[in-house]
């Protein structure tokens, strides 16, 4: 994926020559793949000169459509840090160094982005580069670059560029963890942010580790349980895997089935389905096992520090269950997965460090104060939506709470709705001026995390008669992400508290 910084915002770029669609989510993605073959070109009327001539992303797919084509190179960016003469490909049986494929691809890119915006001048390149080989990955690819031309190159952690991405400020001390799980790794990093990690693009890794099983292996696993007779069908390879693939983001996404429709094939996919399978092959296994070590290597190295917030980042953390999984062996962590981020959170942050785009942090779910309905069930008021950007204003939100006749005291709950990221809730306006949203089932009251239930509540002196607001309760977020309150008596006319935090937001 492509981000550029234009008149001090970043964009994604969209690359439709190149870019794979995913099936449910309509992200746009260049697939890191390279088919390099001969082509001859004319110099004179009986003079042929015989060049490479590459394609990449969805060109370089469909040119394999039945895989094995000895020209097509896929693993090469992993090959490029550690063994960047190791032979990816070969092209009339001449091989094809990771080097030279790395070089193609990014030629390539860079080619058709620049024509996407109107050949303007690049005027500097950042890629980020996992963390682990930081170094030897940034010394090749500054060589590639040069070798393009490019005088202004950087290189950023893909962790930070994920934090950049996503919105949070990595010049605040805290320690992240970012679960990027793609097609083909789980990668585990944890780092530690500060004042210093802007300025570099690196920061201290503290733990990591990496499983080498991610979606493609979901998709020839779901080929082989739903598909039998796919692998005898060479051709017929590339359309069954689109169509598992397809399946598997829908019944990621909505929590429903879907069918599946293959050479005659019908079946349906569902979520419990998925589940199974996932289950039954050993990927929340794997998952638990990497998030054990991570948790024991940072015990060892950084007993000091826990683990602020985590990031998920890549199309498989959509995977049912990915979420709740990480979120269990880190429950004091902000934990933030958004699909609007998960795709484009590494190629945006990358573009703002170029850029020096400034980076305002945001509150990352729902907060809500827990309210009884007229009915007799609990329903919540909003309090500070999603996205809300800290700090805010003194009087961010202020809100009139009604006695009842003989209420002693009033207990403020606060709640936050969506703690995994699934879809957000859908908040009612009412003639009062506020939002309300009830939860239906007990997966949507599954997403509500009261986070003061031990504080005490606010005595009543005199006790209530329930003729008019007794209580004004003014909110506002500091910027240590504390949300605060002063409530006022509007009876005794005495402010009972006083710019108190209550519950500290993720």
């Amino acid at each position: 994926m492509v981000a550029v910084v234009e008149e001090g915002s970043v964009r994604v770029v969209s690359l439709p020559t190149l870019a794979r669609e995913q099936p449910t989510t309509q992200a746009t993605l260049v697939p890191t793949c390279v088919f390099v073959r001969e082509k001859k070109r004319r110099l004179w009327p009986q003079f042929w000169r015989t060049e490479q001539e590459a394609l990449i992303g969805q060109a370089a797919l469909a040119y394999n459509f039945e895989g094995g084509a000895p020209g097509f190179a896929q693993s090469f960016k992993r090959a490029l840090a550690q063994e960047p003469h190791r032979q990816v490909a070969s092209v009339q049986g001449k091989p094809v160094a990771a080097r030279e494929a790395a070089y193609l691809f990014l030629r390539e890119l860079i080619t058709v982005a620049r024509g996407t915006l109107s050949n303007k001048k690049l005027t500097q390149l950042t890629i980020s580069g996992p963390v682990g080989y930081f170094e030897t990955y940034r010394a090749e690819l500054a060589a590639l670059t040069k070798r393009l031309g490019i005088k202004h190159f950087k290189t950023i952690d893909e962790p930070i560029a994920a934090a950049l991405g996503y919105g949070v400020n990595v010049g605040r001390d805290e320690t992240l963890l970012v679960v990027d799980w793609g097609g083909g790794t789980l990668n585990l990093a944890v780092i530690r942010l500060g004042p210093g990690v802007l300025a570099s693009g690196a920061a201290p890794i503290l733990a990591k580790h990496m499983v080498g099983k991610g979606g493609d292996d979901v998709d020839y696993w779901l080929m082989e349980e739903l598909l039998p007779g796919f692998e005898d069908i060479a051709a017929g390879r590339y359309d069954a895997k689109w169509e598992v693939m397809r399946a598997k983001e829908s019944v990621s996404r909505t929590g429903g089935s879907t069918p599946i429709s293959w050479r005659g094939i019908q079946r349906t996919l569902d979520r419990e389905t998925l589940v199974a399978l996932l289950t039954k092959r050993g990927l929340y296994d794997d998952l638990q096992t990497a998030l054990t070590d991570i948790k024991t290597q940072l015990a060892e190295t950084a007993p000091d520090f826990k683990v602020d917030e985590v990031l998920l980042t890549g199309g498989s953390t959509l995977l049912p269950e990915v979420p709740a999984v990480v979120d269990s062996f880190f429950p004091e962590a902000i934990v933030r997965h958004d699909n609007e981020f998960v795709f484009t959170a590494v190629a945006s942050g990358a573009a703002r460090f170029a850029g020096g785009v400034p980076v305002d942090d945001f509150i990352y779910h729902d907060y809500a104060i827990a309210v009884q309905e007229a009915d007799g069930s609990v329903g919540y008021e909003l309090l500070s939506p999603r996205r809300t950007r800290y700090p805010t204003a003194p009087d961010f939100a202020v809100r009139y709470y009604a006695d009842y006749a003989g209420m002693e005291e009033m207990r403020f709950r606060v709640c936050e709705i969506g703690r995994l990221g699934q879809v957000p809730a859908l908040w009612e306006p009412r003639p009062n001026g506020s939002r309300y949203w009830s939860p239906k089932s007990e997966q949507e009251r599954g997403q509500i995390v009261e986070l003061n239930p031990t504080d005490a509540p606010i005595a009543l002196s005199p006790a209530g008669v329930g003729t008019s607001p007794r209580l004004r309760v003014t909110y506002h977020i500091n910027a240590d992400r504390w949300l605060c309150m002063t409530v006022e008596d509007l009876v005794k006319k005495q402010t009972l508290r006083e710019n108190v935090p209550v519950v500290r937001l993720r």
